[in-house]
């Protein structure tokens, strides 16, 4: 199994981490937490979390506050190409295919005139996962291919929200 090791700097930590691209969890296996002071370092605490889930609640004594955090750092890899010589008359945004799909898949969707347009991608829960795409775009129709390879396994739901038109899809990640 294929792991992605990282360092986060976290609220004057910095902090080793093992990331499996499979199941998106993230695993803390050394860190450094400081408050000026003193510093507690250990190998043998854990703490996974799932990425967008809060990392710490908040917490506090007479001299250290620590605030929540989000575990992050997922890129989507996307790339937009025209589709030639087609002009639509309204926005659209058809179902993903193909849906189940793995690692990547291709998002269809029309704009009729130049709008700014946005596709984020959510769980389950409405939580955003990423952006798919977030500039302004000419009148035309596109096809967006998007590579999961960082994501688990699951069902999530594309949102496109462009000059007052607002559309989901929902697709299917199978590992």
């Amino acid at each position: 199994m294929n792991k992605l090791i990282m360092f986060i700097l976290f609220w004057g930590a910095i902090t080793l981490v093992s990331v499996d691209p499979l199941s998106a969890q993230f695993m803390i296996l050394r860190h450094v937490f400081g408050n000026g002071n003193t510093a507690v370092t250990g190998s043998e605490f854990q703490i996974v979390g799932t990425l967008g889930q809060a990392a710490i609640g908040v917490s506090s004594s007479q001299s250290l506050i620590h605030q929540s955090g989000f575990w992050g750092g997922l890129d989507l890899v996307t790339s937009v190409e025209p589709i030639p010589n087609i002009v639509p008359n309204s926005f659209r945004l058809d179902q993903n295919y193909p849906n189940p799909f793995n690692p990547s898949t291709t998002i269809q969707f029309a704009v009729p005139t130049t709008s700014h347009v946005s596709m984020k991608l959510f769980d389950l829960r409405g939580r955003e996962v990423g952006t798919l795409l977030d500039n302004r775009m000419p009148a035309g129709e596109y096809k967006l291919q998007f590579e999961a390879t960082g994501l688990a396994s699951g069902v999530y739901f594309y949102r496109m929200q462009s000059d007052g038109f607002v559309q989901s899809r929902k697709l299917t990640l199978l590992r």
